[in-house]
């Protein structure tokens, strides 16, 4: 059961408990300007003796580094853990991270407590004793180790958010906490802080707090305190405890009724964090992340005028300024868009007057959102103001990129991977993007270069993007002979890379504990993967080098195709496996042994499937298309093993008693093709199916098969174009308005060449000369078929407004 709403008066009492001789409580909002001065005003009045702060006890190891003047916000810490042992599996790793800009209230306190020579410690349990204490699944590996989904997710906040005529919760903290923090002095504003997380913590139940370990956080937390309030000697200052709102409301009880502190066992688990830059594109709760405040820049704006010496309400009115002056630069400069500076007067004008209209102390992030839509935006609001909205949202934004102090250190994978990029002769250092072309057919270095890209791109770390070449994986591109790759190493490339720590202390590592993940979640809950699946899984685990898994893979891949219901699926990843055992060189697939077993698995269930196919069990042209694979797979290298016999049996039988003509027609090209069907065999399919006793849609059904699997049949012996032109000239307008589409992609796939001699013998076929026929480029199929219809639709109301003479004449013309 959720607890009843607080009154007024609880609030006010609570908030005074906050507050005594011997500790100081200030609840905060991370990111959050407002908090960061209520941060330094408590720290002036109250002169503690030292400071404890929300966030991993391991930490304050960094507190030097933090405090460094070289740092340069944002920054973040990444901290991971993951069990000890090379055998120690996929599950049991945990990380997050623990940002901090200029204006975060852990970073302030933790600036004026060093300053002031004072003890600065954080209090909380490590990233592991957190996931080993919760109760729910906790800090995915690119979490935030200061969620506050709570204030997201209260429903006593939604109300308010309607009550107060705001647009969401972000809106309602910025008017109720940051608009105008100085209003009533810090007792009222303490006030405002508390009665906004009592809100949030009523809809929470004991067992919510205990799936995410919150309540063991919180004693950890109060541990802390208790030890740091027994250290306190005769006339020392108070200690002044920064944690988040939803936790500092329950202290005071806590500290009456301590609970004991967490006893969480971490012997078998390795555990690590590391200082790394972080930018405002990643802060941004817009963007994603758990704690983020929207629109960082703009805080930051309003953060920077504060402290210059602004009021709150001047600080965000220049703020609004400074924000438009620089959404009209980037739209005048880099989109040529011209803005006015009238109009930009008018959009400033208009967001203070809409505060005021809004009986708001100063104008928040959405008033100055509206004036930009009103004023900056000609046109539709929602065509016209997408590219106002971007520039403007980007400004919010902004592109700040921190810089880590000397002496900060590399975390381990990070390091193993730039020297490993390095030893590879890959750019880490360049500031521009670089291109790599690799020859994975002859050179054993590129084949090396090639495994490292590809183990990089598995774990989504952002430095080198696939432009061309080869993709086994997904099977395109596979005629080129060599890769080519661009690369920049970038922040977010060393942020991202530091968040995979979790997974190992090496690049090999990583990527074989990420492999393994992604096997874990195909087989997870005794579930078998599609056999495409599978066959991906096996060619993943052969592109970043991964053979040493290859019996268990293979084993997953031998399973998946036993367990295969679909006809085209079980071709599909024959052919992928083939594909793997041609890529000898630039795979080393010589390696994979089990390839020759499965492709001949592969094979088999794929005509074990093709052989009770009668019509309904798959779409025809999925059944075509993979007819056309298998005949592929028959024909390779890869397939020399494999007896053509079965498959031509298929063929056959598909020709005959499938009950898609499309697939029937797509039989008869693939067994002509190779002279398995006698021109006169398939003169006679072809007459049969465009005779007029057949439905419109079976003879183009058939047509669309057969060319799509033999275009040589337009022009061979096979009596396709005269049956054909003889039944389109018995069809009136609109049976052929109807079947055009499908007759259009029947005839799509012939070259101009092709074309060009299909109609020389339609021309002969009526007596006359291949027609010069002009091709109009400018307008597509879609275009051609509406002004058919609407031809149609005229002449059939010239006919019925007793003009049809007009409509013979014309056609006559």
């Amino acid at each position: 059961m959720t607890a009843a709403l607080p009154t007024t008066g609880d609030v006010r009492d609570l908030a005074a408990r906050l507050v005594s001789d011997e500790l100081v409580v200030v609840p905060v909002r991370h990111h959050s300007p407002a908090c960061a001065r209520a941060v330094a005003d408590a720290f002036a009045r109250h002169r503690p003796s030292r400071v404890l702060i929300e966030g991993p006890r391991s930490f304050t190891d960094l507190v030097d580094l933090l405090c460094h003047p070289d740092a340069q916000m944002p920054l973040a810490v990444y901290a991971w853990s993951r069990p000890t042992g090379s055998g120690a599996g996929t599950d049991g790793r945990h990380g997050g991270y623990y940002p901090f800009c200029d204006y975060s209230p852990e970073l302030v306190a933790a600036r004026l407590g060093r300053a002031a020579g004072l003890p600065v410690a954080f209090c909380d349990l490590e990233v592991a004793e957190q996931a080993a204490a919760a109760e729910g699944t906790v800090l995915p590996g690119d979490g935030s180790l200061l969620r506050e989904d709570a204030y997201r997710h209260s429903r006593a906040l939604a109300a308010l958010v309607e009550r107060l005529g705001c647009r969401d919760e972000e809106d309602l903290w910025e008017l109720l906490v940051e608009a105008d923090p100085d209003a009533g002095g810090p007792d009222e504003h303490l006030a405002r802080l508390t009665a906004y997380c009592l809100l949030a913590r009523a809809d929470h139940t004991d067992a919510d707090l205990d799936a995410d370990a919150t309540r063991a956080r919180e004693a950890e937390m109060v541990w802390h305190v208790r030890e740091a309030l027994a250290a306190r000697a005769p006339g020392d200052g108070p200690v002044l405890l920064v944690l988040g709102g939803f936790h500092a409301v329950v202290v005071p009880d806590l500290l009456i009724a301590p609970p004991p502190r967490p006893q969480v066992d971490t012997r078998h688990v390795e555990q690590g964090s590391a200082l790394v830059r972080y930018g405002f594109d990643r802060l941004d709760r817009l963007s994603g992340y758990a704690s983020g405040m929207t629109s960082p820049a703009w805080h930051q704006r309003i953060w920077d005028a504060r402290g210059r010496g602004e009021p709150a309400v001047d600080a965000r009115a220049s703020a609004v300024l400074t924000v438009l002056l620089d959404v009209a630069d980037e739209l005048r400069t880099r989109h040529h868009a011209p803005v006015a500076t009238p109009t930009l007067a008018a959009a400033h004008r208009q967001a203070l007057l809409l505060a005021d209209l809004r009986d708001r102390p100063a104008p928040l992030r959405s008033d100055l959102l509206d004036a930009v839509t009103s004023c900056l935006v000609q046109g539709d609001a929602d065509a016209d103001g997408q590219l106002v909205r971007r520039v403007t949202r980007g400004v919010l934004t902004g592109h700040a990129v921190g810089r880590v102090p000397p002496g900060a250190g590399t975390p381990p994978l990070v390091r193993d991977t730039l020297e490993r990029l390095r030893a590879l002769r890959l750019d880490v250092d360049g500031i521009e993007p670089r291109t790599v072309s690799l020859d994975l057919y002859r050179n054993p270095a590129h084949r090396r270069t090639s495994r490292a890209l590809h183990g990089l791109r598995l774990l989504a770390v952002p430095f080198a993007e696939h432009v061309a070449g080869p993709d086994f994986v997904r099977g395109t591109g596979l005629a080129r002979l060599q890769e080519r790759w661009t690369t920049l190493w970038t922040p977010a490339t060393e942020g991202l890379l530091a968040e995979q720590s979790m997974l190992g202390s090496t690049l090999p590592e990583a990527v074989d504990v990420r492999f393994g993940r992604l096997l874990d979640s195909a087989t997870a809950d005794g579930r078998v993967p599609t056999s495409v699946e599978a066959a991906a899984l096996l060619a993943q685990a052969a592109v970043v080098g991964l053979h040493d898994r290859a019996v268990h893979v293979s084993a997953v891949v031998q399973a998946a195709l036993a367990a295969e219901t679909s006809f085209a699926a079980a071709v599909e990843a024959a052919g992928a496996l083939a594909l793997l055992e041609g890529g000898r060189e630039p795979l080393e697939a010589a390696r994979l042994t089990a390839l020759p077993t499965l492709v001949a698995t592969a094979y088999a269930r794929a005509l074990f499937l093709g052989a009770g196919l009668r019509g309904a069990e798959e779409p025809g042209e999925a059944v075509a298309t993979a007819l056309t694979r298998l005949r592929e797979l028959v024909a390779s290298p890869a397939g020399a093993a494999l007896d053509e016999e079965p498959f031509w049996g298929l063929v056959d039988g598909l020709r005959r008693e499938h009950e898609h003509a499309l697939v029937r027609g797509a039989s008869a090209g693939i067994a002509a093709t190779v002279g398995r069907l006698g021109v006169d065999d398939l003169a006679r399919d072809v007459v049969g199916h465009l005779d007029g006793s057949v439905p419109v849609a079976e003879s183009v059904a058939f047509v669309r098969g057969l060319l799509a699997t033999s275009r040589e049949s337009t022009w061979q012996e096979s009596g396709l174009v005269a049956g054909l032109d003889a039944r389109l000239s018995a069809w009136d307008d609109a049976t052929f308005l109807a079947a055009l589409p499908d007759l259009r992609l029947a005839f799509t796939d012939l070259t101009p060449r092709e074309t060009d001699r299909v109609a020389g013998i339609v021309a002969g076929l009526h007596g006359g000369a291949r027609p010069d026929l002009t091709v109009r480029r400018d307008v597509d199929a879609a275009t051609v078929q509406r002004h058919a219809e609407v031809s149609a639709l005229l002449a059939t109301a010239l006919v019925d407004d007793g003009l049809g003479a007009w409509v013979d004449a014309g056609g006559a013309a």
